[in-house]
C-alpha cells in the first residue's frame, strides 16, 4: 500500500467515527468544546490535534486533481491553515465555539452532514482509487 493510499483510508474512516459520534453525542461534543473554551487555550488544544494530520495530509495526499482525491488534499490544507489561525492568532479558536444551548444542534447537522461524505472516500480510497 502507498502512502498516498494509507493516508486517504485512514483520513476517511476517521472522518466517518467522528461524523457518526458528533451525531450519536452531539451535547458531549458541546460540553467538550464549551470545556476548552473555558480553558483559555482552545487554540493550542484543536491545533494539537488538526496540525499533524493536516500536515501529513498534505506531505503525503498532495494531490490536486478533478477527482474525489482532492477532497482529502483541501481537507488538508484546512486543517493546517485552520490550525495555524488557531494557534497563532489569539482567542480566534474561542471566537468560532458556539456556547449556547442549542449548540450541540449545530455538532449533529455537523456530524450527519460528514456521514455521506465520508462513506464516498472510503469507497473511493478501498474500492476505487487504488
Amino acid at each position: 500500500m502507498t502512502v498516498t493510499a494509507f493516508i486517504a483510508r485512514f483520513f476517511s474512516m476517521s472522518l466517518l467515527v467522528i461524523g457518526l459520534s458528533h451525531a450519536i453525542q452531539p451535547k458531549l461534543w458541546r460540553d467538550f468544546f464549551i470545556l476548552i473554551k473555558k480553558s483559555g487555550v482552545a487554540g493550542i488544544i484543536i491545533g494539537m490535534f488538526t496540525l499533524p494530520v493536516g500536515l501529513m495530509i498534505i506531505a503525503g495526499h498532495n494531490i490536486w486533481v478533478f477527482d474525489l482525491p482532492v477532497i482529502i488534499t483541501i481537507c488538508g490544507w484546512g486543517m493546517t491553515l485552520k490550525s495555524l489561525n488557531y494557534m497563532l492568532l489569539t482567542g480566534s479558536a474561542e471566537r468560532m465555539i458556539p456556547d449556547d444551548s442549542n449548540a450541540h444542534r449545530k455538532y449533529f447537522w455537523g456530524g450527519l452532514g460528514i456521514i455521506p461524505l465520508s462513506l464516498l472516500l472510503i469507497w473511493d480510497s478501498f474500492f476505487r482509487a487504488f
